[in-house]
């Protein structure tokens, strides 16, 4: 059954829009890549450098100080602390324990997400069974630029405020929202702890991804397709016009 023409020539007019586009698709991940390799070299440049004592700096740039080693002193004041949501550790659910610690020498605090524990242990009277010792402690770990969410259709949190009731569970680690329920200045980024004992809870230490991602894969599949597009009508045609010519 032939084709009429009008629905070939529509057929032909489209191939080279839809070829167009997926090359565009391609190079657009091809530049995603980069992006990720530009920061990922970004993030092992602030890993290798010296760790920060983190003091009286009521303001930091999240921007300069993202991923750089740090250590903080200071008493940790659980009746603040709150719990991020959905967080696994081998793929068993859980959540981060995040605790403000009051620095020493300073009005200030830093929210430290101490790590993971189980779902079932994530109830406000369960979690003292994780509270440290009273009294001060160091922690070391990294700066972490406040969080916000990425895209529109994931959970959002409540938005607190002094007259609402206190939020203890959340989705996203957004400091200026936390801070409006915290009596005290909350520095503007957190620190995630260095790997700490699994066999210990919490269970600490910030994992990175720090590979190229999926970016160069989807690029050779959308320039795949591309070579598809154009080489398949031509295997179809070419034949069909042979055979014409022999007719």
């Amino acid at each position: 059954m032939r084709l009429p023409r009008w629905f070939r020539l529509l057929l032909l007019a489209g191939i080279p829009v839809a070829v167009l586009g997926m090359i565009g698709l391609g190079v657009w991940q091809l530049t995603r890549l980069q992006e990720r390799r530009a920061l990922n070299a970004e993030i092992l440049h602030q890993l290798a450098k010296p760790r920060l004592e983190l003091g009286d700096a009521t303001l930091l740039d999240a921007t300069r100080l993202e991923y750089r080693p740090v250590v903080a002193r200071g008493v940790y004041d659980f009746s603040q602390e709150i719990v991020l949501r959905n967080r696994a550790y081998e793929q068993a659910p859980g959540v981060h324990v995040v605790t403000p610690l009051k620095l020493i020498g300073s009005e200030a605090a830093v929210l430290v997400d101490r790590g993971w524990i189980p779902y079932q242990a994530s109830s406000l009277s369960a979690r003292a069974a994780y509270q440290t010792p009273p009294g001060a402690v160091v922690v070391e770990g990294i700066l972490r630029a406040s969080q916000s969410r990425p895209y529109t259709f994931l959970p959002a949190d409540h938005t607190a405020d002094p007259g609402s009731p206190r939020l203890d569970a959340w989705y996203w680690l957004n400091v200026n929202q936390v801070q409006l329920q915290i009596p005290y200045p909350l520095l503007p980024m957190f620190i995630e702890l260095a790997p700490t004992e699994p066999s210990r809870l919490p269970i600490g230490g910030y994992v990175l991804d720090l590979s190229d991602g999926p970016h160069l894969s989807y690029a050779i599949q959308w320039f795949a397709f591309a070579a598809i597009l154009v080489i398949g009508p031509l295997a179809y045609w070419y034949p069909q016009r042979r055979k014409r010519q022999v007719e």
